[in-house]
């Protein structure tokens, strides 16, 4: 199994007028895009009671986590998913993974 370099959190809220279950649908069909990418091990998405979600994928590598946002966001396919989330409070960092018990 491939070993985590890299965590990335992505922390948002959807826009206002988007109900929870769609942006549940909406940032669950970004898997298909994620895991295809090189360098991906892992994503998890999970929803706070406040209603913020938070999205946690881990990379081989912080070249390929770099290079699949940068993808990401010139793919056109990917738009619509991506006009549900709130950018103004979005915070989205990359981390060194240097403590693992896996």
């Amino acid at each position: 199994m491939k070993r985590a370099q890299v965590l990335e959190m992505v922390l948002w809220k959807s826009k206002e007028g988007i109900s929870t279950e769609e942006a549940k649908e909406s940032i669950t069909r970004l898997n298909g895009f994620i895991k295809d990418q090189p360098g991906f091990i892992s994503r998890k998405t999970s929803l706070a009671d406040d209603g913020k979600f938070l999205d946690i994928v881990l990379w081989t590598d912080l070249t390929s986590a770099r290079a699949a946002s940068e993808k990401a966001m010139k793919n056109k396919d990917l738009e619509e998913i991506f006009s549900t989330i709130d950018e103004r409070g979005m915070s989205f960092q990359h981390f060194e993974v240097f403590n693992s018990t896996d």
